[in-house]
């Protein structure tokens, strides 16, 4: 047993684990240092309007993330091919050059809304919101080369990009905000610390992917679309499933209760953050297993194992140390009691475990899991419009729904275990 632990602990993988989880927490802080950093220099109605349109731009960060899984899963599948450099090259460059021409389209698209939209969130300054514009190609283009690090398992550089991208972001929106571009300089630094992460993943990508290909990829379109399809789907659907609770907040109760229940879910995301690295690592290697006709569970437990340790660590800290926390973090302006902090990082628990097993489910190509996230999300809806007297009955109503999905999910599983051994 001792000797199986020490080649775990040898392992590449788990140092290519360890790196790409340090890279991912250093990203998240020096993101969360640019919105404490943009705060300080900028004026309140100047900040109000960066961060109006940082809610916004979450809509392209999720079909971000949607086009560079869907990018991981089949280069994955490529590496488990006898003819996997080819392939690999041959549907990175169909996908890079794809990407330019859809990110322009739809560049084109963000920049005749930006107008109504300056008017809709009462920005006069519609610059800012071109700015903001401008990053849609970016945010096109640069997930084609995240999901080829991804699914080459080239984790460390996977994780330099994304500390590249948040370290560009904050030198160069302090610098910007400091000479006096105010929240168009804020917003101008995310085009640009795009385009640097960008770069910096080009020049890290392995060089088969620009080596002439003797093979064509093989993936037809509808086999693209289908999969994309499902994978919107899961991911959108995840994305509502772990804001909803902050919109309904805000609708539900009065600014200082939602403003003490903001603080409670910014304080509740870094659980949902943590496993972030974990399932990165997991989907590349589950996939490449499955289309290897390998066992893709091997690599499921131990993340499973990882996230709650670490997630379920965090959710107990928070549970019964509620009032130390929030006044060192948030500070004692805000009234947090240990109820409501620890039932919104159990919902964040229990929801990570539901994103590791959407994500599993993704990679194996058992896409039936999204259905079930289509129904939790209903369910939330439904439950959230009923029960709303109090603050904790939110998070609590989310707790129960990761808690059925968590059990769906191994249900899921176990059948499909059976049928396998049959």
């Amino acid at each position: 047993m001792m000797q199986r632990a020490r080649r775990r602990l040898t392992a590449p993988g788990m140092w290519h684990g360890l790196a790409l989880m340090t890279a991912v927490i250093f990203a998240y802080g020096l993101d969360y240092l640019f919105n404490l950093v943009s705060g300080r220099l900028l004026d309140p109605a100047q900040f109000g309007i960066l961060v109006a349109l940082a809610g916004v731009g979450q809509v392209l960060v999720v079909a971000s993330r949607v086009i560079q899984t869907v990018v991981t899963r089949f280069i994955a599948r490529f590496q488990a091919q006898p003819d996997a450099e080819s392939r690999i090259a041959s549907f990175f460059r169909a996908m890079f050059r794809s990407a330019w021409v859809w990110g322009a389209a739809a560049t084109v698209v963000m920049l005749l809304f930006s107008f109504p939209l300056a008017s809709f969130l009462q920005i006069e300054d519609v610059k800012v919101v071109l700015a903001l514009s401008a990053t849609t190609l970016l945010m096109v283009v640069r997930p084609v080369v995240g999901g080829t690090l991804q699914g080459r398992q080239q984790f460390a550089a996977l994780g330099l990009v994304q500390v590249v991208q948040a370290s560009a972001r904050l030198a160069l929106g302090a610098a910007l905000i400091m000479a006096g571009l105010g929240a168009f300089g804020a917003m101008v630094s995310l085009p640009l610390a795009s385009l640097a992460a960008l770069a910096f993943g080009l020049f890290a990508l392995d060089k088969i992917v620009w080596r002439p290909a003797a093979a064509h990829h093989g993936v037809t379109i509808p086999d693209m679309f289908r999969y994309s399809a499902y994978t919107a789907v899961g991911l959108i659907g995840f994305a509502l499933l772990i804001n909803m609770d902050a919109i309904l907040a805000k609708r539900f109760f009065s600014p200082v209760d939602a403003g003490n229940y903001s603080a409670a879910v910014t304080l509740g995301k870094i659980i949902q953050f943590l496993p972030v690295a974990v399932i990165m690592i997991l989907f590349p290697k589950a996939a490449q297993r499955q289309a290897s006709r390998r066992d893709p569970s091997g690599v499921l437990v131990p993340a499973m194992l990882v996230v709650t340790g670490l997630s379920g660590g965090l959710a107990l800290l928070y549970a019964f140390f509620a009032d130390w926390i929030v006044r060192v973090t948030v500070g004692a302006a805000y009234q947090v009691d240990g109820l409501l902090l620890g039932l919104v990082g159990l919902a964040m628990l229990l929801l990570s475990l539901v994103n590791v097993w959407l994500n599993y489910f993704l990679s194996t190509d058992r896409t039936g899991y999204v259905y079930l996230i289509g129904i939790g999300i209903v369910a939330q809806v439904m439950m959230m419009g009923l029960f709303h007297d109090q603050l904790w009955q939110l998070p609590a109503i989310m707790s129960a729904n990761g808690f059925w999905l968590t059990l769906a999910g191994g249900v899921i599983f176990y059948r499909s275990r059976m049928q396998a051994a049959d």
